[in-house]
């Protein structure tokens, strides 16, 4: 059984909404539903946002779904320059990181594992076949937000990923161990040279007074407005390419 997995409902939405018969599986901790499409049976499993959440979840999820691949969908933000809104990436690896214990800071961060995906080729193949705008390549995964086109040109400088989420790599782990393939593709919600999302960016130069105040400057209301825009746009690629795949 085909498992799709999304950090969010919006971004699970995408493949949900080509489905009929869609029913909630009951379940104190996951939010996790069945639903039919083409003659076949599709789990789908919203698995929060972050690395630790998401993966609990999905190590949950395989105790009581017999997944025999897994696809995550969903956004991401480019950290390639050349990447543009709605563009999709299938991910070849999945890099984990994090910032050095001793000296935090963007300009020194540390690779904790390296994941291989599958079939990101074919992914991007299918994509293109549709006449959508489609690439392979890398992600990063982060435990922070990452909104700020500085600290994106230098993780880009560093490990020349395509893009960065929260998710992929600790969801390749869970499946990695438990011995089901995972593949992915996500939709650009904002480009490298993007700034609406920067007051949320994790800075450890920053405390939470300091990035609370950008908050109030930049004005909550614009960007949510901002990145609504953005993801309707990314939705759209996802949902084009899902009508298909599934």
């Amino acid at each position: 059984m085909l498992l799709v997995v999304a950090a969010l409902e919006e971004e699970l939405k995408t493949g949900m909404s080509l489905c009929h018969a869609q029913k909630k599986i009951p379940h104190r901790n996951l939010n996790i539903w069945q639903a039919n499409r083409n003659d076949k049976t599709i789990s789908f499993l919203k698995a929060g946002v972050g690395p630790g959440r998401a993966a609990a979840s999905l190590e949950e999820a395989l105790k009581i779904v017999k997944a025999s691949t897994i696809l995550l969908v969903g956004y991401a933000g480019a950290l390639d320059p050349d990447l543009r809104l709605g563009d999709l990436v299938a991910v070849s690896r999945a890099l984990a990181f994090s910032l050095a214990r001793d000296n935090p800071t963007w300009e020194n961060v540390q690779l904790d594992g390296t994941f291989e995906l599958a079939e990101g080729e074919a992914l991007a193949r299918s994509a293109n076949s549709l006449g959508l705008t489609a690439y392979t390549g890398d992600v990063l995964t982060s435990s922070y937000v990452l909104g700020d086109p500085a600290h994106k040109g230098l993780l880009y400088k560093k490990f020349h990923a395509s893009m960065v989420d929260m998710e992929t790599a600790a969801l390749a782990r869970v499946a990695a161990s438990k011995e089901v393939p995972l593949s992915c593709i996500r939709a650009i919600s904002d480009e490298a040279r993007d700034t609406f999302l920067a007051p949320f960016s994790y800075d450890p130069s920053n405390n939470i007074a300091a990035r609370a105040g950008k908050l109030l400057n930049k004005g909550m209301l614009r960007t949510y407005r901002e990145w609504k825009a953005n993801t309707r746009i990314a939705q759209k690629s996802l949902t084009s390419f899902l009508s298909n795949y599934l």
